[in-house]
């Protein structure tokens, strides 16, 4: 079903505040890059929530998503915005399924937004106290266990995002990760019996932790992987991956440089028959990146960890491998 999607807002008498939300939009057309979404307001400024459900229509909507633009569930949620939905999808003479969205209030990143509007404010008034350089990392996982207490991260799957978030100083990983039910068992197991770590680029291979003999390799820069880039007019990551083929099979796989090398693997798991211990996918960028952590996530058969969205990368990688090698081989 083609979706559209209504960004319904409230409308104001002053225009500036109704651009706002017309860029809004338009950052979100150009973001998924698609025309399927409109602007709309209850009252005082146009177009109307009818408007708006016609002009989605007329591009071939048959599914409508509607945002509601406000900070909590109030009349207007309840009540008002329905009401203006169902008349205006009567007007258009035949059914369209629709559903709304939460508004942002409830959002959990909406504690973020006012932390970082006030942050300028009370950090001028706040002193730095004296740590000892033993106990700052002691101190930064205290101060990330507060957060994941909030959170609803199963135990098992904590020492991974409080190791990404300790590496990264990014409290969006703590909403963003995108678990396989057996990727944390999986994972176990294969930094338990040290398979072999294979990786997309030389800086995740750097950055895993190979003290207690776990092998890890990248071929990116072998003649023969080189070639076949050349010859396949592919990225070198891609050939790479490609190349391994099952030597891949029951070990671990990190991406988090090359959405190419990760849709390479997918295509390989599921045409191919290859079976790594576990993915890990999280490569960073706009071009794909995102696309190829959903493809990742279209397969079942091997379990995975990965993210939404663009962010990521080979620090990000390196860190969720390590926190299997820490919970093993340090913290034991």
């Amino acid at each position: 079903m083609k979706k559209g999607f209504l960004v319904a807002a409230h409308g104001s008498r002053r225009s500036e505040a109704n651009d706002q939300v017309n860029s809004v939009v338009d950052k979100l057309k150009k973001y998924f890059q698609t025309d399927m979404f409109e602007p709309a307001f209850m009252e005082l400024a146009k177009p109307s929530i009818g408007d708006g459900i016609k002009a989605l229509a007329d591009k071939g909507m048959e599914e409508l998503v509607v945002y509601p633009f406000f900070l909590f569930k109030g009349m207007h949620f309840k009540k008002d915005v329905p009401e203006e939905i169902e008349a205006g999808i009567a007007a258009l003479g035949k059914e369209i399924p629709w559903r709304m969205l939460e508004p942002i209030g409830l959002h959990p990143d909406i504690f973020d937004i006012v932390k970082d509007m006030m942050y300028d404010e009370v950090m001028a008034s706040i002193e730095a106290t004296k740590v000892e350089p033993g106990a700052i990392e002691d101190k930064s996982m205290e101060l990330i266990e507060t957060f994941l207490e909030e959170g609803d991260i199963p135990e098992d799957r904590r020492p991974v995002v409080k190791r990404v978030i300790h590496t990264t100083g990014d409290f969006d990983f703590l909403r963003n990760m995108v678990f396989h039910d057996d990727a944390v068992s999986a994972g176990m197991k294969a930094i338990g019996e040290k398979r072999a770590i294979y990786t997309d680029v030389t800086m995740i291979q750097s950055g895993i932790n190979k003290r207690f003999g776990h092998e890890v390799s990248c071929i990116l820069k072998d003649p023969d992987v080189i070639k076949l880039a050349e010859e396949e007019n592919i990225t070198k990551a891609a050939a790479g991956i490609r190349s391994l083929g099952h030597k891949l099979d029951g070990n671990i796989v990190a991406i988090g440089n090359a959405p190419t090398a990760l849709i390479t693997l997918v295509d390989m798991i599921k045409n191919d028959g290859v079976r790594p211990a576990l993915v890990v996918g999280i490569p960073v960028g706009f071009v794909n990146a995102k696309e190829s952590k959903v493809c990742l996530t279209t397969q079942n058969e091997v379990p995975y960890i990965t993210n939404r969205g663009a962010k990521g990368g080979s620090t990000v990688a390196a860190a969720i491998v390590n926190a299997f090698i820490k919970v093993l081989f340090i913290d034991k």
